[in-house]
């Protein structure tokens, strides 16, 4: 069964809502006293939650794997659907992410300027709803 334009936008915009909220909690990590390995992991997710409501609202199948979610960030950014490219990112924060995970934060989070990383997510989330925006409004 196909869905509808209007179902596949509405489920994308649950999934953008999700992201807005994971962008809330980095932001929050990313001021003083900042919890660098908070901050990163949640802008991770918001980021390939992000990417998964752009590829709802255009009907584009996705994968849960966050290699698979990299590879359609730039493929989003490929079809001009979104403007920055953000695969390597997704994969450099993944990196670090599991390493916090492990419990073996390396000098890579140090690297990590939290208030850029965060305020690069608030742009991408602009551009994924503007998307959106433009599916909903599209015939």
């Amino acid at each position: 069964m196909t869905e509808t334009k209007e179902e596949r936008v509405g489920e994308a915009r649950e999934q953008l809502a999700l992201a807005n909220r994971q962008w809330d909690d980095a932001a929050a990590a990313a001021w003083d006293p900042p919890d660098a390995a908070d901050c990163v992991s949640k802008c991770f997710y918001a980021f390939e939650n992000a990417v998964v409501a752009a590829a709802m609202a255009l009907g584009i199948q996705w994968e849960k794997n966050h290699g698979k979610k990299a590879d359609l960030a730039a493929e989003l950014s490929d079809r001009g659907e979104v403007k920055k490219d953000i695969r390597s990112l997704l994969r450099r924060l993944n990196d670090v992410r599991k390493d916090i995970s492990y419990e073996e934060p390396g000098p890579e989070l140090a690297d990590i300027d939290l208030e850029d990383l965060v305020g690069e997510l608030e742009e991408y989330l602009g551009e994924v709803d503007a998307l959106i925006d433009k599916v909903e409004q599209s015939d």
